[in-house]
């Protein structure tokens, strides 16, 4: 039969530096990338041409070539760095790209695709940074979050009384002298206040009692008594707070007082005495109040049916700029950044659909800056742009350290270029012309949570013709240390709405919705409320034992969105803006009508990060384990790869990361994102070469050790080798090993003065959460170095530093040594005999091969002692099953994994109703309820680490070289699987793989991409194997290569195959 002649190949899916057609490049040698199109079986490239132009198709008709390759003999199709004349800022290049196949033969030239540069360095930039000239009063003040509300006790709880009378005594410890007492008190009708007596003159802001009463203070013993009503309308609810600040006593982190100051701080608690009606002479010290009860405590600041206090307010600038564009637009830019968060608006409607730019990174360092294409917005004659920022990780809380982290001043930096039909440029830039206001948010921040007067909004302030002659000048802002940057990560947008599960009325007036998923971002709400009071949504991921939202393990974050309605007959829309939570339930109270299922839907918001990877079996749980895995990475990849998305942590954990790394990496293209915050990573690295226990660093000298920087854990700092690692394998990304070499070999460095002899102190986090087990610190930390110094040789190795390979080999080498003088206590026995040492050990490499068949089985036992459950944390874990694979007891492996009692991974999937994974194994347990709140987390991607070994083992699917140019097809089923479906998009393209197992009989069906090779695992020998309905050894494009272990392993090329024994 006459051999068909195959297609010509075709270059498809055009990327430059990972993207189609991306704006504000800020690389001075972009890549370029594409996947070959090419049917049938065996198709590769063997060579390939590029061209570009500048502002032209590179192959138009008198085009000039700015860069043309010619005819590069390669097989490459990704990351082919740009080496032409240099490139311009803020210009657009066109390109196109040809591949031969295998057979030499040339396919057409691919369709125009281009990309623009962005500003280039920090001269790129003409505008200004600027900010409102009005500071928030509540700068100045007394924060009142999470100080409780109290009340005078009634019976059985809070008094109805609309008046009390309330008392505290508090010390200013002698010899210290009172500078100022700063006093704010929320809630409370017509108060009066004394100090010691006497009483405190003070003003009414925002419906708060304000004063400064530092001339009352004394040194010593204070009372503190004030008489005040209920509010309007609202039960009682008193909100107090005094601060003291006293001289000569060293700060408090959590506070702002003067530079070696320190403060005294009262707030209202349970430990106040109350009454319904005092007596005359209360106010005086000596009054005796052992008759009083104590007040009783009805809520935190913030809580409905109060909400928060205006005078907490901290208001978004509103700044905005009308302009003139005198000719018609062929083409406009905006770029844009802030300190803090923005969101754009220009003639009216948004500029993207971007949420919370520019995003966390290490403002010290890096700001990144955004570029939108803005050219169907802008219109000829009367223009204007509008912006709203909001405190996000720059002012606003961070973690349990509390806000200002960086800075205190909101500021944007904006410029907006238009290119006219005639060539002719015109730019509008940020600077003192620009008018600065406020609107409907009175306060945002990411944890706490946002408040908006939807009464404050001005009406068309972001359209041409607003009056804003009652907004003030903007005011200059002094520019941020960090160096200026283009945003490389995507940005965070909504990706899906979801409807609620389930509502219902858990009290009069509050209604609960539970979406059925646990996910991070935020509710939009559509019903009918009034301004008597504000409509308060709070969020949770569980409920208590009661029915109620779980809050406590969300610790000081309050998760409370608040909004004042306009108060209209209909309905309104309350939405926040610069906030996120991560939940399931969320708790509604204000509204004039039932909630109903159709007036509520959680917008989920997470990183713009394309999917990558299916994977489905015959068990139900796996699927479902997997579902948790996914939604856990969406939850905690919005900005920055966070160990938690809810409480006051969230924070970019290196420990955390590394190891879900191969997991995430299949399940979506997270290379970019990876990318931005490796930059972040090198840039918090110390001097001596330690990496930061988080990233961006906020913790060195606010952790719970006294040192004044947290860096250098065994196991965390790893990340800037692991991670790279991984992307390499996984992604064939050389560039990030190129680009971050000198710092991997910097904390290898590190690691290497840090030990004596090879062997990592007894520091550093271990292996964290473990569960009934205790792995010894200097094990982890040095088996765990020995495994950086092997990874880093072989990265070393692809980057053809030979030199560097040896180095690191020999550091491994002695490592290893180390380790089995220190550690190894027999033959195959390893110290402690925990399941995570035994499986570092093997991992790493650490035990010579007759001793892995003795390890494996004293790591089986420990198991088996256990009832078949595991007993690793953070740094065992990812390595569990596949040590035990390797080590030839896949039944383990796989006993383990589907195990469902506590503890293991189908716990939380079979009993714990989960639907995103856990922080620790025992977050619920039937034994004890909800674990201890001040460290429990129910989003929390970590133990998620197992997806790498079902896609690979399960699933059949691991790259045999970097970026899966060629690739491992080896399901391995076990337990009562009968079916597996797996695919993943490569950098060269889709794989797939489906197998089954019905009786004696296995199918497996595989896709392989152009450009690529499989290794085809068939279990028995070659004699019965089929392919397409032929014997195997008679199909085309299919080659046995050899029989090895119980397996027929077959060599094919690109196309589809159908194998069958």
């Amino acid at each position: 039969m006459e051999q068909a002649v195959a297609a010509a190949p075709a270059v498809t899916d055009l990327r430059v530096d990972g993207r189609t057609e991306p704006l504000g490049l800020g690389e001075s040698a972009p890549r370029f990338s594409w996947r070959l199109a090419a049917p049938g079986r065996g198709r590769s490239q063997s060579a390939y041409r590029i061209v570009v132009g500048r502002e032209c198709d590179p192959l138009a008709e008198g085009a000039e070539v700015l860069w043309d390759t010619g005819e590069i003999g390669s097989s490459r199709t990704f990351d082919i760095a740009y080496e032409g004349p240099e490139l311009r800022p803020r210009t657009r290049y066109q390109w196109r790209a040809r591949a031969a196949d295998e057979a030499g033969t040339w396919g057409d030239w691919s369709p125009a695709h281009w990309f623009e540069t962005g500003l280039g360095d920090a001269t790129g930039w003409t505008a200004d940074w600027i900010g409102t000239p009005a500071v928030p009063g509540s700068q100045r003040l007394p924060s009142l979050e999470n100080v409780p509300r109290i009340w005078a006790a009634g019976p059985l709880g809070p008094s109805e009384a609309r008046t009390g009378g309330f008392r505290t005594r508090f010390t200013v410890p002698g010899g210290a002298r009172p500078l100022s007492a700063w006093l704010v008190i929320g809630g409370a009708l017509d108060p009066q206040v004394h100090l010691n007596g006497m009483p405190v003159a003070g003003e009414v802001r925002d419906g708060a009692f304000v004063a400064d009463a530092g001339d009352l203070i004394d040194s010593g013993e204070n009372v503190l008594a004030l008489r005040a009503g209920a509010g309007d309308g609202l039960p009682g609810g008193l909100c107090v707070r005094l601060e003291v600040v006293v001289e000569g006593r060293p700060a408090l982190p959590q506070l702002v007082p003067v530079a070696g100051e320190s403060a005294v701080t009262v707030t209202s608690n349970g430990r106040w005495r109350a009454a319904g009606e005092p007596a005359p002479g209360f106010e005086q010290p000596g009054f005796d109040d052992t008759g009083w009860s104590l007040a009783e405590e009805v809520g935190l600041h913030g809580d409905p049916p109060w909400g928060r206090e205006p005078v907490a307010d901290r208001p978004s600038p509103y700044l905005r700029r009308e302009f003139d564009v005198p000719r018609p637009v062929s083409r406009a830019r905006l770029y844009a950044t802030a300190l803090g968060v923005y969101e754009l608006h220009l003639n009216g409607m948004r500029v993207s659909a971007d949420h919370l730019a520019p995003g966390w990174t290490d403002y010290r360092h890096r700001v990144t800056y955004q570029t939108y294409d803005v050219t169907a917005l802008v219109a000829e004659g009367g223009n204007a742009l509008g912006a709203v920022l909001a405190d996000g990780w720059y002012a606003g809380n961070i973690s349990w350290f509390g806000s200002f982290q960086y800075g205190r001043r909101l500021a944007l930096r904006a410029e907006l270029e238009i290119v006219h039909d005639d060539g002719t440029t015109t730019r509008l830039r940020t600077d003192p012309d620009w008018r600065a206001g406020s609107g409907a948010i009175r306060y945002a921040d990411l944890q706490n949570g946002e408040r908006q007067d939807l009464a404050a909004e001005p009406a068309g302030w972001t359209a041409c013709g607003f009056d804003d002659s009652g907004w003030l000048p903007a005011v200059p802002v002094s520019p941020p240390a960090g160096r200026p940057a283009a945003a490389v990560a995507p940005p965070i947008r909504v990706h899906e709405e979801l409807a609620p599960r389930a509502v219902w009325e858990s009290s009069p007036g509050v209604w609960i919705a539970d979406f059925g998923q646990n996910v991070v971002g935020w509710v939009r709400l559509t019903a009918r409320a009034g301004r008597e009071r504000p409509v308060v949504l709070r969020h949770a991921e569980v409920l208590d034992h009661e029915g109620a939202l779980h809050l406590a393990s969300l610790r000081s974050a309050r998760a409370t969105d608040e909004f004042l309605p306009r108060g209209g007959a209909g309905a309104e829309t309350f939405e926040p803006r610069f906030t996120f939570h991560g939940f399931r339930y969320v708790e509604v109270s204000g509204l004039r009508e039932p909630l109903t299922a159709d007036a509520i839907r959680a917008r989920v918001a997470y990183a713009a990060m394309e999917p990558a990877g299916e994977f489905a079996c015959s068990d139900e749980r796996l699927n479902k384990l997997q579902d948790n895995i996914v939604w856990g990475q969406r939850g905690n990849f919005l900005s920055i790869p966070t160990d938690c998305p809810q409480r006051d942590e969230r924070l970019g954990w290196t420990g955390d990361i590394w190891a879900f790394a191969p997991t995430a990496l299949f399940n979506y293209d997270a290379r970019a994102f990876l990318h931005s915050w490796l930059t972040d990573v090198v840039d918090a690295q110390t001097e001596d070469g330690a990496v930061t226990h988080v990233v961006p660093d906020v913790l060195s000298g606010r952790g719970l050790s006294p040192n004044p920087r947290e860096a250098g854990s065994p196991g965390w700092g790893d990340a800037i080798v692991m991670l790279p690692w991984a992307l390499y394998r996984l992604c064939g990304d050389a560039d990030v090993v190129a680009r971050y070499y000198g710092p991997m070999r910097r904390w290898l460095a590190y690691l290497d003065s840090r030990s004596t002899d090879g062997i990592f102190p007894d520091e550093g986090f271990g292996d964290w959460l473990s569960i009934g087990a205790d792995t010894p610190k200097r094990l982890v930390g040095t088996a765990i170095f020995a495994l950086s110094a092997r990874q880093l040789a072989e990265l070393a190795a692809a980057l053809g530093r030979a030199d560097d390979e040896r180095a690191c080999l020999e550091v491994y080498a002695r490592v290893r040594r180390a380790f089995r003088a220190a550690f190894v206590q027999g033959p195959g026995v390893v110290e402690s005999g925990t399941q995570t040492a035994y499986v570092l050990a093997i991992t790493a490499g650490l035990l010579e091969e007759a001793e892995l068949p003795r390890a494996a089985a004293h790591l089986v036992r420990d198991i088996e002692a256990r009832g078949g459950h595991l007993s690793t944390g953070f740094l065992g874990t990812p390595f569990l099953l596949d040590a035990l694979t390797r080590a030839g007891h896949l039944g383990t492996a796989y006993r383990l994994l589907l195990q469902d009692s506590f503890p293991s991974w189908l716990y939380p999937v079979v009993h714990g109703d989960a639907t995103t994974m856990w922080e620790r194994w025992d977050g619920w347990s039937h034994h004890r309820g909800l674990q201890d709140p001040g460290m429990n987390s129910f989003n929390h991607y970590a133990y998620g680490a197992v997806g790498a070994w079902m896609y690979e083992t399960i699933g059949g699917l691991a790259p045999a070289s970097p970026g899966y140019r060629a690739i491992v097809v080896r399901p391995r089923p076990g337990g009562d699987l009968t079916w597996a479906r797996t695919a993943h998009r490569t950098r060269h393209g889709r794989v797939e793989i489906a197998w089954r197992r019905e009786g004696g009989d296995f199918t497996l069906e595989v896709r392989v991409p152009p450009n690529t090779r499989a290794e085809v695992w068939v279990p028995g020998g070659p004699a019965g194997v089929t392919e397409s309905g032929r014997p195997a050894a008679e199909s085309p494009g299919v080659a046995l290569d050899r029989v090895m272990d119980g397996h027929a392993v077959y060599e094919v090329g690109s196309g589809s195959y159908a194998f069958h024994v």
